[in-house]
């Protein structure tokens, strides 16, 4: 148990010692477990090609990594690959076991194997590992333990020693160390000794040759130290930084930077030393790799450094601009605050505050070595830091604490605190405003003191406030906006802010500083406080540069840029870029705090700390816009599900074109990727196929694209990529053509055009033979028709002879038939002349007869007036005669002799009215004109007609009836049929002879 004890404490005193060697800043390290890529555990070596493919050599064989795909290729004897080298042709060289050749693609752009070993003599087939591939003056040398395989791309070469334990390249020299002979260098086709002062322990096993200058070799080895190589001089350096490294045994290095080596150990992870051989940075399991077994390590062309691990591979963004710092180290709690004070820097997370001592000689602060220490008294959440007066303040949620150096007093614990600002302009100000969960709180100053506490305003929560003149505006993110007038602080009054505008929203209000304005920002837009109308305005100069961005976090550093948040989302609104344009940091999308505590510290242009969800993030700017690289996208793949071994392009070598495929293809599968590693989880692609999209696709982070269907033409597939809104990749393509059917193909057409030609000559063949056939026929019909007409003819001749005997005997008849006609003719003209005179004496007739009706007419509708008229008279008689009785009735009523002379007088009247012989007078002439003179002639045929009797006439004329005529005449109705008894006789008509009708007809 005591030994047990003596151990956990080296190993923490250990642990202890290497970390606080660690800078604050860590990078980002993305791990790649085998079961990720899987593949075998182990990874031997690391290569990379031009386009950025990451190779590994790997126990399942060579395995690849594009950003986005993991792909194994495995030897013919399907062992272990050691080693992997990539030559200026693109020729990927590996060694296995018992096997060594190169991977190149094929016209399909698929890698393929060309194995070397059967170019060896039988007798040299006897090797086993094959360690190192290097490339050298234009050939490869391949090691494996006991041979050195040179191949100048013609022959191979052996070199044979005992055991051969290392092989590199460094300072345009070659290297080997052989079992008799120590370090030796390649020249002349030989291997030479060259070590004149100084000498390598025997049988040590150098693990890397890094030029640290001109001519100077870096040899790390495994158990015995380090050793600088110096033209033909070796010495061993003994800086205790790498004595550390030594004892846990050194496995690789690699040079990371001119002042920067990486050294790998399987004890205990990844070293970074400088030249000096000082230990600035250890990477181990603690830090996120996944293990401390390293068994190779490479720099990337983007400066990312690999690792690959006993299982597993690891990246390490080690030249990003962004690193991680954790004050509470494996915890990792989230940030909320930072603040530099008194050349310390403090940084205040979720479980208490934390503080480092700060080393001028780095810019960077992430670079800044040593471990975070615990502020005493600060346990629980940290709010806020504040510098006020000299003296550092914290706000917490147990109050208001006052730091000095390394530890926390209470200054106010009745609630909790946000944040403090000085109510004056003037330093040191006698008063100072608190932000609480409350409202706020204002204490005196006095040499350093702060008085007075109990002077508040309370309200809501005051998270943030801005101080404009003797007014404290805070904003609560979903209560409003408060006023606090502190012209007299000892009685501060808080009011509401009336939002007669409608620029608060029912959350996420918040207030900000920006050019020495007050800006509001909501749901609704950006506004800014107009001190002139004391309410707010849209501040257009914002809202035009955040255009369809909601923002949540401002702040403004010392050149004038504006850091801001959305949405998890942090950027820059960088003034020196000429036009203001907002551009996200897109490897912190979703890993800042956010809900309105975002917290964003910017010192100058190195060093800008960012509040994480897992401690803070420091981003040196000035490092990060210099290292914008150069996207590049790559289609890693082609291939078509529809049809049989359908690889159209692997994804390695030219990738600008292929031949046609297939119409049965026309179902295709496309992958591509882009070798930008350090982020990848911030890449996105849009893509384009020309001849069928209508245009790109909206961004994304697919790395795959399917088009079904796809009728046949010519066709480019274009993909483009960007990790940011400024940073856009060059767009790549890919030109390809779906054939047509065969049915559509050019040798169709042509088996179409013989067929059809061939139908055409059949068809014309066989019209051909029809018209032969037709003559022939038509031949035999004339003959046909010739013999029968020469019968015909005769016997029409024979016809006509009695034909014409006929025809005279015809013509005879028809002249006597014609004779005949022609009188027969004049007959039916005599007959049609008699009938055309009786038919026009018929027309004059029916002409008379409807003249003789239209006068009847006339003559009844004037005896129809006549009569009307007659009866008018008979009525106007009746009238008369009644009025007449009844004066005379009335005369002779007692009572009336005064009145008898004027009586007597009406009655004349009215006898002088019944007397209408003048009304007969008119009568007759209208009943002449009617009739013809009637009268007249009637008075002319019987002279001896009275007047009276000549009335009576025409009145029996009109169809009068006999009381009527008796009114007329104003005589009785006896008196008309002695009337009508005188006229009968003077008309001398029998009892026979209807009167009526006689009188009808006697003018006639």
């Amino acid at each position: 148990m005591p030994k047990f004890a003596c151990l956990l404490f080296f190993c923490f005193l250990f642990g202890a010692q290497l970390n606080a060697q660690n800078t604050i800043g860590v990078p980002n390290i993305i791990n790649y477990p085998k079961e990720l890529f899987k593949a075998g555990s182990q990874n031997w070596n690391i290569a990379q090609d031009k386009n950025g493919i990451m190779y590994f050599a790997n126990n399942y064989g060579l395995l690849s990594f594009d950003g986005a795909f993991w792909r194994t290729y495995e030897l013919p004897n399907k062992t272990i690959v050691r080693s992997v080298s990539i030559a200026p042709d693109g020729r990927v060289y590996v060694g296995g076991q018992a096997e060594f050749g190169y991977f190149f693609p094929d016209k399909k752009g698929e890698l393929t194997y060309t194995s070397l070993t059967r170019m060896l003599p039988e007798k040299d087939h006897d090797f086993a590992d094959v360690w190192n591939v290097i490339l050298f003056q234009d050939k490869v040398f391949f090691r494996s333990n006991k041979q050195i395989i040179e191949y100048d791309h013609h022959k191979l070469i052996v070199h044979h020693s005992i055991n051969w334990n290392f092989l590199g390249t460094a300072c345009s020299r070659l290297l080997a160390y052989e079992y008799n002979s120590g370090l030796v260098t390649y020249q002349n086709g030989k291997w030479k000794p060259f070590i004149k002062l100084g000498e390598l322990p025997r049988r040590t096993q150098i693990r890397a040759a890094i030029a640290i200058g001109q001519d100077s070799i870096l040899l790390p080895t495994e158990q015995h130290g380090f050793y600088l190589l110096k033209h033909d001089t070796v010495t061993k350096l003994e800086w205790p930084g790498l004595a550390t490294i030594t004892d846990k045994n050194p496995m690789g290095a690699c040079l990371i930077a001119p002042d920067k080596i990486a050294v790998i150990t399987n004890l205990a992870g990844c070293f970074i030393i400088n030249k000096k051989g000082e230990i600035i940075q250890r990477f181990s399991k603690q830090e996120g790799i996944q293990n401390n077994n390293i068994l190779s390590v490479f720099l990337d062309q983007d400066k990312n450094l690999w690792l690959g691990l006993d299982n597993g591979i690891d990246l390490i963004s080690y030249s990003n601009a962004i690193k991680n710092i954790y004050p509470d180290n494996d915890e990792r709690n989230a940030g909320y605050t930072s603040i530099i004070h008194d050349n310390h820097l403090y940084m205040g997370v979720s479980t208490g505050l934390y503080k480092i001592d700060l080393d001028y000689e780095n810019k960077d602060i992430s670079n800044v070595k040593g471990s975070f220490s615990f502020v005493e008294n600060s346990k629980g959440q940290v709010w806020g830091l504040s510098e006020v007066n000299g003296r550092l303040l914290m706000g917490h949620n147990r109050g208001a604490f006052l730091i000095d150096d390394n530890n926390a007093t209470v200054l106010d614990n009745k609630t909790g605190f946000w944040f403090f600002q000085p109510l004056y302009k003037q330093a040191p100000s006698p008063v100072i405003v608190a932000g609480t969960y409350n409202g706020v709180r204002f204490y005196e100053c006095k040499d350093g003191v702060f008085l007075n506490p109990s002077i508040h305003s309370d309200f809501e929560s005051a998270r943030l406030f801005v101080i404009d003149d003797d007014n404290i505006l805070a904003a609560h993110p979903y209560k409003g906006l408060y006023i606090v007038n502190a012209h007299d602080y000892h009685a501060p009054v808080a009011k509401v802010y009336l939002d007669k505008k409608g620029v608060l929203s029912s959350n996420h209000n918040k207030i900000f500083r920006i050019n020495g304005k007050i800006i509001l920002t909501s749901d609704k837009g950006i506004f800014e406080f107009d001190r002139t109308s004391r309410d707010f305005v849209p501040a257009t100069w914002l809202a035009k540069i955040f255009e369809n961005i909601t923002v949540s976090y401002l702040t403004q550093d010392k050149y004038g840029n504006i850091w801001f948040c959305s949405d998890k989302k942090i950027g820059i609104v960088d003034r020196s870029t000429g036009v203001p344009k907002p551009v996200f940091i897109s490897e912190l999308n979703d890993k800042i705090v956010s809900g309105g505590y975002e917290h964003i510290n910017v010192i100058d242009s190195n060093n800008i700390i960012v509040g994480a969800e897992k401690g803070f993030f420091h981003i040196n700017y000035a490092a990060y816009q210099k290292n914008k690289q150069q996207l590049q996208v790559l289609i890693r793949k082609i291939q078509s599900p529809t049809l049989k071994n359908g690889l159209i392009f692997g994804g390695y070598g030219s990738s600008l074109a292929s031949p046609g495929i297939r119409y049965q293809g026309n179902s295709l599968h496309f992958e591509f990727s882009t070798p930008f590693y350090g982020q990848r989880h911030h890449i996105e692609y849009s893509y384009y196929l020309s001849g069928f999209d209508k245009g790109w696709s909206a961004w994304s982070d697919r790395t795959e694209k399917d088009y079904t269907n796809l009728p046949a033409g010519n066709y480019i597939f274009k993909v483009k990529c960007r990790n940011n809104e400024t940073n856009e990749s060059v767009i790549t393509a890919y030109s390809f053509t779906i054939l047509p059917p065969w049915y559509q193909s050019w040798w169709a057409y042509t088996i179409y055009a013989l067929l059809l030609f061939s139908l055409l000559y059949l068809f014309y063949k066989r019209q051909q033979f029809k018209y032969k056939k037709l003559q022939e026929l038509k031949l035999l019909e004339q003959q046909r028709k010739y013999d029968e007409e020469q019968k015909q003819l005769q016997y029409q001749h024979q016809l006509e002879m009695e034909q014409n005997e006929k025809e005279i005997i015809r013509l005879k008849n028809a002249k006597l038939q014609a004779e005949i006609e022609q009188k027969n003719l004049e007959e039916e003209q005599k007959q049609l002349q008699f009938l055309h005179q009786l038919e026009v004496e018929k027309n004059e007739k029916e002409i008379i007869a409807l003249r003789n009706e239209k006068l009847q007419s006339e003559v009844d509708h004037k005896n129809s007036e006549l009569a009307s008229s007659a009866m008018n008279l008979v009525r106007k008689m009746e009238m008369l005669s009644k009025l007449k009785a009844d004066l005379v009735q009335y005369k002779e009523t007692p009572g009336t002799e005064k009145s008898s002379k004027e009586f007597q007088k009406i009655i004349k009247t009215i006898d002088k009215e019944l007397d209408h012989d003048h009304e007969w007078e008119q009568f007759a002439i209208h009943f002449d004109n009617v009739h013809t003179n009637y009268l007249k002639k009637l008075k002319e045929q019987y002279p001896d007609l009275t007047a009276s009797e000549l009335k009576l006439a025409a009145y029996l004329r009109l169809s009068i009836s006999t009381k009527e005529i008796a009114q007329l005449m104003n005589i009785s109705v006896r008196g008309v049929e002695t009337s009508r008894y005188r006229l009968r006789k003077k008309l001398g008509l029998s009892n026979e002879t209807n009167l009526f009708d006689f009188l009808i007809s006697v003018t006639n």
